[in-house]
């Protein structure tokens, strides 16, 4: 049993790596997956709820879906919006299957079972207390089948044991799980196989990696088995709270060329006081210290971190000390938050919530200093030899240096999917640089070998 599917996935990294997977069920099955906008017979819809325009994004998500498909067809609803409010969910006309995260693992299965009864319909599948005991994996289908890209995710965590006073996503991805060590070499192996040259190592809180396990196995050991399969893959840690930078996983990936030195450390406020009443477990000058550390050992990384703006109680002098601390820092980009209400979290019982103009005042300033960091941060790199893994895209050639720079290319010798040594030339805006290739690198051992005396694998040369 087969016919037309097509995939839409909202919100963070861990929810286009499940969407991806989920693709290649389908696909594995002999299904043709079509885009979104298309008619299919299945639409299959994983959603966000960590704001409230989330929420919002996924009923308008939906319905568009159930506009769209045909007589017979049918409109899935999971992830983390579905798990969170189901019955919301169920109210709007149309929707077949809600699914939560635990049930999202055996989606083919239930959409099967809907298409042979459909008095299934209307049916909540959604636990009351998520768990991730069975972790969604990617197809061993052939390189270059529709819609692949040149770059992968792969979850290696799911699930979170902190407890910040303004965050849902506990209650809706139940507590921290770890993907099994073997598992996850088995899946980089699958990805290289299928053409893939980057994978991003995600989860909702992927420094906790192995807490869970047997064993001493940490987030370092994995780097270092990953590493050691000499796969034609160059790899990216996503998010890292402070916490879990370890020196023993800064000591690793200074050691594995494969890794991309590019770190991404969630700071969310830069005022101590805010911090205490986020429920965060440091204060800001732990956080500067992580941060020095990283930029010390590693000179030309980028370094992101994520800032939210207007949570309860913030005062303009508690904002300021907050601007002043992330312009401070050797950071090289920011993901701008606003904070929303999320019903069940402590924080919407703070008092003096702040106003939403004053939010988007501050929301603009802490964007506009953002790109002051990327533009400085450019900058910096003209001059510079890095690796490009090359997009293969409508437009210019052009790509992502390993130090998450987005670079356009001066001429068309590279084609998508190729992992190009370049030098970056010149800034053409804070998010953009111009580069001009110098050699192509086949493998694995092609980039270990380009590596110079620095640990980064970025060598400078004169303009």
């Amino acid at each position: 049993m087969s016919g037309r599917v097509a995939f839409k996935s909202l919100g963070c990294r861990v929810n286009f790596s499940e969407i991806d997977c989920l693709h290649d069920r389908f696909r594995g099955a002999g299904w043709q997956s079509v885009p979104f906008d298309d008619e299919a017979d299945v639409y299959v819809i994983n959603t966000c709820t960590v704001t409230g325009l989330a929420d919002a994004e996924s009923r308008k998500v939906a319905r568009r879906a159930v506009r769209r498909k045909p007589e017979g067809g049918i409109v899935v609803v999971t992830g983390c919006y579905a798990q969170r409010d189901p019955a919301a969910i169920r109210g709007l006309d149309g929707v077949d299957l809600v699914l939560g995260n635990s049930e999202k693992a055996d989606l083919y299965e239930h959409v099967l079972r809907f298409r042979d009864d459909r008095r299934l319909g209307g049916d909540l599948w959604v636990s009351e207390a998520p768990r991730t005991t069975r972790f969604l994996a990617h197809g061993a289908g052939a390189a270059g089948a529709p819609g692949l890209r040149t770059r992968a995710t792969l979850k290696i965590q799911d699930g979170c044991d902190e407890r910040c006073t303004y965050c849902i996503i506990p209650s809706v991805r139940g507590p921290s799980m770890s993907r099994a060590a073997d598992a996850v070499l088995t899946e980089a192996r699958h990805l290289a196989e299928r053409g893939f040259r980057e994978v991003a190592l995600t989860g909702v809180n992927t420094g906790c990696w192995g807490h869970d396990l047997d064993g001493d196995d940490r987030l370092a050991d994995l780097v270092r088995a990953l590493h050691g399969l000499s796969l034609p893959l160059r790899y990216r840690l996503n998010s890292l709270e402070p916490a879990t930078v370890s020196d023993a996983l800064l000591e690793v990936i200074a050691t594995s060329p494969s890794f991309c030195p590019h770190f991404h450390v969630p700071l969310q406020h830069g005022d101590s006081r805010v911090l205490r009443r986020m429920g965060r477990t440091y204060d800001a000058a732990d956080y500067r210290r992580v941060i020095e550390r990283i930029a010390s050992r590693f000179p030309e990384a980028g370094i992101g971190a994520d800032v939210m703006v207007g949570f309860p109680g913030e005062t303009e002098e508690e904002f300021e000390s907050c601007r002043h601390l992330v312009a401070s820092l050797p950071l090289s980009y920011l993901h701008v938050f606003t904070y929303s209400e999320r019903s069940g979290t402590p924080a919407t019982r703070m008092a003096e919530h702040v106003v939403p103009a004053t939010k988007q005042a501050r929301s603009r300033s802490m964007h506009a200093l953002e790109d002051e960091l990327r533009a400085a941060f450019v900058e910096r790199s003209i001059g510079t030899e890095q690796d490009v893994l090359v997009e293969d895209k409508p437009g210019p050639r052009g790509g992502l240096t390993g130090t998450f720079i987005r670079v356009e290319l001066d001429d068309n010798r590279p084609r998508g999917n190729e992992v190009w040594r370049v030098r970056i030339t010149e800034a053409v805006s804070p998010r953009l640089a111009r580069a001009k290739p110098l050699v192509r690198l086949s493998t694995a051992s092609d980039i270990a070998d380009q590596r110079t005396t620095s640990t980064t694998g970025i060598k400078r040369s004169r303009k």
